[in-house]
């Protein structure tokens, strides 16, 4: 083998490597640009396009520009106004700091920059061809920088060819546009590909503005089906918006978090979102959410790529715990009956391929959470044990409706109507049952139904949550006979104190038997057989999450459809469900509760016409 020697790379080979780890594609080159503008005051920045930013992505900005005498330093490596020592990484409130940006686009493609301050009485003009430098002129404009990026990779072929098609491309310089306008309300966007304007984001420094930019980028059916909120630890704070768990996606694309106004990817922070609504969403479906965390500068890194989209936290276990008990505390306290589905115009100014997709009828504007004071659950007399499923309601919830003292004639239209004050509870008194499958209930504001399923799953996880740590059993009358495999008995070993903490008891009988003699109390016997051999087969992983194994335990023992319920079970339900948190879902992100007010009664009749 033929040695080659050792050689310093000519310049402009090194500023092609570089720019391999900075400038991927023209997305890539927007978010370096951006940055550059945000961190020089910008109030209102403008893209235009050519080609899908493959032969024109140019950025003008408003901000304070670069003296004349500095811009040629701003062309050449590791050239920044950002930093001064090594300490000051430690403490970065930049975007851009490591002075790579231009350089490297200019090496890469024909960059052209001009730029005035506002005390110059003419903007200095600076073109660049494959990292050669052009002879600087002067001349007209207003203060602030434009950066002119054409032919990308003209230059590098072999990097060109990776690029993909036109609207690809624009596809992902659109999502990068939206992801700075999530962030930066006070600025103003507009983004152009050659006369057709596809954005327009004025600027929203008021919350109703805000708002408003999110129903744009999100759409408007995101909008009404949000929560805006604030959570504060300390130093540490969160907000953004949260999406109702009903209003969930097939994939977490629609998920985006900020940290100290930086963009980021960072899988505690994804895992924290997903923690938060485990015990509301099916394990295939996504909460979409905007999501600001501030912190001191000193407790994240964000030199751990070029890219500068990956951090790194000094304490990553405090900050995953924080956001995953916020965002669980406000979904807790929502209680939003979901509403039905309306046709409405797209958001208007939507950016191209992610227009609004309809909102709720009636539904207000997002609010923040405040929390509310829970109702007291029902608890059922101690020395009453009765066995879950067809006796549940007979035994344990019916008599503990009748017993309260406010208890109504629930046959009596009249006395239902007068209980339809400003202290009727918010699901209202039960009517009746649809196809054994549905309760229909009054309240104050109009018509409420109810899935009985989803409704006395929620009710059941709740409790099994609350007893987790010391699972009451109930003892069989004859016990239930259960084959195992040895693979099985193998596990039966492993598993022993994870079984008995969950309620079951049991002897061995045989090489391939064993005899169940008492389960959980919340779950009816006939599903002990089903329940034990989960336990045994489901992975340590999955059931280390036990708020989702619960879930799925507190869904196998719900009531199912064709189950008939008298007026006072229904209401025991109602009353039930009431004190659960989370009411308006189930563990899976189904609604339990849809409301029809008054006036959407109305216009289904056409009253007032």
């Amino acid at each position: 083998m033929t040695r080659n020697p050792i050689r310093i790379l000519d310049a402009t080979v090194a500023d092609q490597i570089a720019a391999g780890e900075v400038v991927e594609r023209p997305a890539s080159v927007l978010k370096e640009l951006l940055e550059n503008s945000l961190d020089a005051g910008a109030q209102h920045l403008r893209i235009r396009l050519e080609d899908g930013g493959m032969s024109l992505l140019a950025v003008e900005d408003d901000g304070i520009g670069i003296p004349a005498e500095e811009l040629p330093l701003a062309l050449q490596r590791h050239a920044t106004s950002k930093l001064r020592r090594a300490e000051d990484l430690l403490r970065i409130q930049s975007f851009g700091f490591r002075g790579e940006a231009l350089p490297a686009i200019a090496s890469v493609a024909r960059l052209r920059i001009q730029s005035r301050p506002a005390e110059a009485a003419a903007a200095l003009q600076i073109e660049v061809e494959g990292g050669r430098l052009g002879t600087p002129r002067y001349g007209p404009r207003a203060p602030g920088t434009t950066v002119e990026v054409r032919d990308l990779f003209f230059n590098v072929p072999a990097r060109r060819k990776f690029l993909r098609s036109a609207a690809t491309e624009l596809g992902r310089i659109q999502r990068v546009l939206r992801q700075t306008a999530l962030v930066h309300f006070a600025v103003g966007f507009e983004l152009l590909q050659g006369s057709r304007v596809l954005a327009h984001f004025a600027p929203a420094a008021e919350e109703p503005a805000q708002d408003a930019r999110v129903g744009e980028i999100l759409g408007l059916d995101f909008l009404a089906n949000s929560l805006r909120f604030t959570q504060e630890d300390g130093e540490l704070q969160v907000w953004g918006w949260l999406g109702l768990p009903t209003h969930s996606r097939a994939r977490a694309d629609e998920q985006h978090f900020f940290v100290n106004g930086r963009p980021v990817r960072d899988s505690g922070l994804s895992h924290a979102l997903r923690a938060a609504y485990a015990d509301v969403l099916y394990q295939d479906r996504h909460p979409v959410a905007v999501l600001h965390l501030t912190m001191p500068p000193h407790w994240v890194d964000v030199n751990v790529h070029p890219a500068k989209t990956e951090l790194r936290f000094a304490d990553s276990r405090r900050i995953h715990d924080f956001l995953r008990h916020a965002i669980r505390e406000v979904i807790a306290h929502e209680t939003r009956p979901s509403r039905p589905l309306a046709r409405t115009a797209s958001a208007p100014n939507a950016v191209a391929g992610d227009r609004g997709r309809g909102a709720h009828a009636g539904a207000g504007p997002v609010r923040g959470i405040s929390p509310t004071p829970s109702r007291s659950p029902i608890q059922p007399p101690a020395t009453m044990v009765a066995e879950p499923g067809a006796h549940y309601w007979e035994q344990v919830v019916a008599p503990v409706y009748r017993a309260q003292e406010d208890a109504v004639d629930v046959t009596a239209a009249s006395a239902i109507q007068e209980k339809l004050g400003a202290d009727a509870p918010p699901l209202g008194y039960a009517i009746g049952q649809v196809h054994q499958r549905f309760v229909v209930a009054v309240n104050a504001q109009g018509l409420i139904l109810v899935d009985q399923h989803a409704a006395h799953e929620r009710i059941l996880y709740e409790r099994l949550k609350a007893r987790r740590t010391g699972e009451r059993s109930q003892t069989l009358l004859l016990p239930q006979v259960l084959s195992l495999t040895a693979a099985d008995f193998a596990r039966l070993d492993e598993r022993t104190e994870l079984l008995t903490a969950a309620g079951f008891r049991w002897t061995v009988t045989g090489p391939q038997h064993i005899h169940i003699q008492a389960g959980p109390a919340d779950i009816p016997s006939a599903q002990y057989p089903a329940l034990f051999q989960d336990y045994l087969t489901t992975s340590f992983a999955q059931l280390g999450d036990s708020d989702a194994f619960l879930a799925e335990r507190a869904c196998k023992a719900a009531i199912k459809t064709n189950h008939e319920l008298s007026l006072a079970q229904m209401n025991a339900l109602l009353r039930e469900l009431e004190a659960c948190p989370r009411y308006s879902q189930c563990n899976h992100g189904r609604p339990t509760v849809v409301e029809l007010r008054l006036a959407e009664l109305d216009r289904l009749f056409l009253r007032g016409r």
